[in-house]
């Protein structure tokens, strides 16, 4: 994993195989560099973030910031479906703070 610093993604590139690449541009730079990779995780930092929660909606609590609800052990407000991860919309957006979760679901 490298972290990018200084620079602005421009575009996902992909095919009908899937995600091929992400274009950037240094910031300091008028060139656009494609990164050749096979999938892209987007973190939007620094305005906020609303999960994606639009196919749960009407189905599952959701809080005031659109996070599902859960309980201690993960589970929504509909019998036996859990929630793990950023869905839940905690401060913490992480990998770990989703391993965590999906380990107590």
């Amino acid at each position: 994993v490298k972290h990018w610093n200084k620079v602005r993604m421009k575009s996902v590139e992909g095919d009908v195989s899937g995600v091929t690449g992400v274009k950037i541009q240094k910031i300091s730079e008028s060139e656009e560099e494609i990164i050749p990779v096979e999938g892209a995780f987007i973190y939007g930092a620094g305005g906020g973030s609303k999960p994606i929660t639009d196919f749960v909606q009407g189905k599952v609590e959701l809080d005031d910031s659109g996070g599902v609800v859960v309980d201690e052990n993960m589970e929504t407000s509909a019998n036996g479906v859990f929630a793990i991860g950023d869905i839940r919309n905690t401060p913490y957006k992480q990998v770990v703070v989703a391993a965590a979760d999906g380990c107590i679901a």
